[in-house]
């Protein structure tokens, strides 16, 4: 059978490293990021007819269905979605009295309202042929964090908008399991891409001492790879997880 996807949040490492493992499996695939360089430098090295790029505010929803369109264009029907899209916005964030209202309606924007929309829009065509692979990003954060914010800067935003990921995951593989769409989560712990990526940089510019207490509570003594998580999304999009939904599975190494 053939796969289409769209993927959100694709021009970062974990979107670039799902590319690939999409690619190998023989997918269709619409990219969705807002940095229109970084998508034509991911498009160009992928180097696959198949593979289609989409510039867009995942917020938006008139710019999430010109996506949506832009795959049924494309490829005739979108049967997989993989909310990556997310992030804790732009502001350091020390207490709560640090966040203002237009930063914690941006984290949850971003995190949550840009994958209910595009769940929202691929719904119905899933629904109409029976088929359907969802995964949705939350994060360890949703069950929070001590110390001071380290490399998500609006920590208490982001922390809410992943937990609410869990429960939408939830309730929504309930709401189509008999339209015989799967929709699951992934729950990554500390991944950290190549050097010159966002997480990474924040990683690295933390002090040794801040660095070691972050991988403290990982047996392996490592943060994970963006191709540890690729893996488990590859898994999940898969016809093998058929009866896999619901499922908020973590990405940590034991860490939870």
């Amino acid at each position: 059978m053939e796969r289409s996807a769209i993927v959100t949040g694709a021009a970062g490492a974990i979107g670039r490293a799902t590319l690939q493992k999409l690619v190998a499996s023989g997918f269709n695939i619409l990219l969705v990021d807002r940095d229109e360089e970084a998508l034509k430098e991911v498009v160009a090295a992928t180097a696959k007819a198949a593979v289609h790029s989409f510039v867009a505010d995942v917020t938006n929803p008139h710019e999430v269905k010109g996506a949506v369109d832009k795959a049924l264009t494309c490829f005739g029907m979108v049967d997989t979605l993989i909310n990556i899209a997310g992030g804790g916005g732009p502001k350091r964030t020390l207490g709560i009295e640090d966040i203002d209202l237009e930063l914690w309606n941006h984290v949850i924007a971003l995190n949550v309202t840009s994958t209910f929309l595009f769940s929202q829009a691929v719904a119905p065509g899933m629904r109409e042929r029976g088929f359907g692979r969802i995964v949705n990003f939350s994060s360890i954060l949703a069950f929070g964090e001590k110390g001071p914010p380290t490399t998500v800067p609006g920590r208490l935003a982001y922390a809410t908008a992943k937990a609410a990921l869990i429960g939408f995951t939830s309730q929504f593989a309930k709401d189509v399991g008999k339209d015989g769409i799967t929709v699951n989560c992934i729950v990554p712990g500390l991944i950290l891409g190549q050097p010159g990526t966002r997480v990474r940089g924040r990683f690295d510019a933390l002090p040794d001492h801040e660095q070691a207490r972050m991988l403290e509570g990982y047996p392996s003594g490592r943060a994970g790879t963006s191709d540890d998580v690729a893996a488990a999304v590859d898994f999940l999009v898969s016809e093998a997880a058929g009866y896999i939904s619901g499922v908020a599975l973590p990405v940590d190494g034991a860490y939870l």
